[in-house]
């Protein structure tokens, strides 16, 4: 009976250990497979690269360590592990848009002649620059690095080609570069300037050559009373110069040509195939009046304007990228100047350029209600294929009185041809009359695309006895043939209602000669006048012939409440026109891509270039200076609006001291996450057809949704090995202990 116990014993323990055994093994399977598969769900969670909008930058990181220079926020894309290895500019628009030679000899200096790092300061500046403060020919093979303070020198000469500069926690005072060869680089001087430099042509930094570079360099000038004076000038009126790149740079500039001189933070004469990219430009200027027929033009056509954040004249194949560009009203005459006026960026006859993902912002806070003042954002004049796109352009005044004054975001002058405009954000707001895009062929024919803009316009359209001029709309065209696509429009009238008040959506009423046709399709209008569309018919030698409205969704001040009512009384245009399709609510039809011209379809990447010979010359442990990894100007002076300096904060490989300002910041006028300016709370409405966020980018945008295959395939491709594996080993444990339970059955 004892030893049958015992069997019967041995048997329970032999069966409970094999059931602990299968158990064990079972709740082991389970429990892996649930770890793996969660953990393989957490990276696919996590993998915020795996989907990317149209907003997104495409990271591309290509070169080498870059981990110690000071970078601006617009001009480098940052990796995830702070391993910032080159710089590579991610435009996600125009491909086809030609612009190969721009970079030649610019930062690209590997192949510099002798690697040899001369270090100066005040003591032995002598040595390397003679009597008359130009280099020295022996010294220009190597790199040139200020080291300390260096103070009222007048104009340092750079007469060698190839001659390549950067400084340590270096500054000038009162103290100019006259970069007069080509292949110069001049990188992280800072300069701080309150007097004129005349014998530099009054520029801070003047470049006079091809492929000269200037990177991440600060001008603080304080520029002297009804004097010239610029920033950076770049003079190829005599030579043509190519090849220039502004990059990383902040300028802050304030100007005092209130009756005589001319100010410019940039100017570039004749200056083609150039880049500025990632500069902050801020600009403190006068109001003055423009020399429309005549002047000195001592600075070329741009000159009938005397003051500018921005001024280009005659530079073919521009790049402006990725720039914060502002201006500030710090004066207004008032009753001494006639049409008093401020541009922050003027282009004229620079065809063929880019104009892409820049702020730019316009205030006028002196200019008090009832006076006059005319700003303008982007202003061109007589140039034929350049592209707007991507901008967000801000312009807010308390100034303005009825049919005077403009605060126009975007200003065109024919004669054009084929100048694009798409995805902006426009933002304006003055107390005078008033225009989102303002176009007209008063010079010349003109033919625009405007494309998925989101604009946004209040002012003030009171007439005062010239009724055309007393003019509110978001988009006023006086063009040859134009095609309006996609664009939310929001135009608010400050004054009061009156049926016969010129406040539209999309406007042809201030009459200009020619022919002119339009194809106005698919754009969501919002008023609170009469009429969303207004296109006047034959007067004088002008007509309107060949135009259609469809398609539109229009509501103003006298629309229908009734949901989906026709709307195509709210347009005004002379017979012949096709008006069809309009509603107050939904669109009857919708633009499909099959609508977009092609140049809207592609895109390219303009490359920027590397500057890793400044990380060498100023990390070199053999050189005995005792420099550190911490470079950088960042000067922030007179509050200016936006700017850093001090350490940026994380995702950088040490101390980085931030010259720039985030394009997408909320902190300015018009802000994209806020209510807009004259339109409030929660009656605003859908903006269906070009949202306001990211500088305006739209659902129609080809690459509003991208999928990209990430790195991190071959991970997930290894955790399902892992899983397989695992599988295998618990299966086997299984059988195991079932064989040895079936073994011991049969004994």
């Amino acid at each position: 009976m004892v030893v049958e116990l015992i069997i019967i014993k041995e048997d329970f323990f032999i069966w409970k250990g094999n059931r602990i055994l299968l158990f064990f093994s079972l709740f082991s399977l389970f429990l892996l497979i649930t770890v793996s598969a969660v953990s393989a769900e957490d990276i696919s969670l996590n993998d915020s690269s795996s989907v990317m909008s149209s907003a997104d930058w495409e990271n591309d990181i290509d070169g080498f360590d870059y981990s110690s220079l000071e970078v601006s926020s617009h001009a480098v894309i940052e990796s995830s592990d702070s391993d910032l290895e080159g710089v590579v500019a991610g435009s996600k628009y125009l491909k086809g848009f030609s612009n190969s030679e721009m970079l030649k000899g610019s930062g690209s200096t590997s192949n510099l002649a002798n690697d040899s790092v001369y270090v100066i300061n005040s003591d032995n500046i002598g040595d390397f620059f003679d009597e008359q403060n130009v280099l020295k020919s022996n010294y220009s093979d190597g790199v040139l690095v200020f080291d300390g303070s260096f103070d009222n020198l007048g104009v340092l000469k750079i007469y060698s080609n190839g001659t390549h500069i950067t400084a340590n926690n270096s500054s000038f005072f009162n103290t100019a570069f006259d970069l007069n060869a080509s292949g110069v680089v001049l990188s992280n001087v800072d300069l701080v300037l309150d007097k004129s430099f005349e014998e530099n042509d009054y520029a801070a930094i003047m470049c006079r050559g091809d492929n000269i570079t200037v990177y991440n360099c600060s001008i603080v000038y304080d520029a002297p009373s009804n004097l010239t004076a610029f920033g950076i000038y770049s003079d190829g009126h005599d030579d043509d110069f190519v090849g220039l790149s502004l990059i990383n740079n902040t300028i802050n500039f304030r100007g005092h040509a209130t009756y005589a001189g001319y100010n410019y933070g940039v100017l570039l004469r004749n200056t083609h195939d150039s880049l500025v990219y990632g500069n902050n430009i801020s600009c403190e200027l006068p109001l003055r009046s423009v020399a429309w027929w005549g002047g000195s033009m001592d600075y070329g056509k741009v000159s009938m304007d005397t003051v500018a954040s921005l001024a280009c004249d005659f530079c073919e194949n521009l790049t402006l990228s990725n720039n914060y560009i502002y201006s500030n009203v710090n004066h207004n005459s008032l009753e001494l100047n006639a049409y008093p006026t401020l541009d922050t960026v003027i282009l004229y006859g620079c065809s063929y350029s880019l104009i892409e993902e820049n702020e730019i912002i316009s205030l006028d806070f002196i200019t008090p209600l009832g006076y006059d003042n005319y700003l303008q954002g982007v202003d061109l004049y007589n140039l034929n294929d350049v592209t707007v796109i991507g901008n967000k352009i801000t312009l807010f005044t308390n100034g303005g009185k009825p049919c005077q004054s403009t605060a126009y975001p975007v200003q065109i002058n024919g004669p054009v041809y084929n100048v694009k405009i798409a995805f902006n954000n426009l933002t304006t707001f003055n107390h005078g009359p008033n225009c989102g895009i303002y176009s007209q062929n008063y010079y010349g024919d003109t033919y625009i695309d405007i494309i998925s803009n989101f604009i946004n316009v209040t002012g003030d359209a009171t007439a005062d006895g010239y009724a055309s001029y007393a003019l509110v709309s978001g988009i006023e065209v006086q063009d040859t043939a134009d095609n309006i696509l996609n664009n939310t429009i929001i135009v608010t009238n400050l004054g009061d209602y009156k049926s016969n008040n010129n406040v539209y959506g999309i406007s042809y009423v201030q009459n200009t000669g020619g022919g002119h046709s339009y194809n106005i399709q698919y754009n969501n209008i919002t008023t609170n006048g009469n009429y969303g569309v207004k296109l006047i018919g034959k007067v004088n030698q002008s007509s309107t012939v060949d135009s259609t409205v469809s398609n539109n969704v229009i509501n103003t001040g006298t629309t229908s409440s009734h949901a989906g009512a026709s709307t195509n009384g709210k347009v005004d245009a002379p017979g012949g026109t096709v008006v069809k399709n309009n509603t107050n609510g939904r669109f009857v039809n919708e633009m499909s891509e099959d609508d977009l011209p092609n140049w809207l379809k592609d895109v390219r990447k303009p490359v920027i270039p590397a500057f890793d010979w400044i990380h060498r010359a100023l990390n070199r442990n053999s050189n005995g200076t005792g420099f550190t990894d911490d470079v950088g100007n960042g000067t922030a002076p007179w509050n200016s609006h936006g700017n850093a300096s001090g350490v940026r904060g994380s995702g950088s490989d040490g101390p980085v001291s931030g010259n720039g300002t985030n394009s997408h910041s909320d902190n300015s006028f018009g802000s994209d996450h806020d209510t807009s300016l004259g339109i409030g709370g929660s009656s605003s409405p859908s903006l269906s057809a070009g949202s306001p966020s990211d500088v305006g980018s739209s659902a129609m945008n080809p690459d509003a949704y991208e999928i990209v295959e990430p790195e991190n395939a071959v991970v997930k491709s290894t955790n399902v090995v892992q899983l397989a594996v695992i599988c295998i080993i618990a299966l086997l444990l299984i059988i195991i202990g079932y064989k040895r339970e079936k073994d011991r059955e049969e004994e």
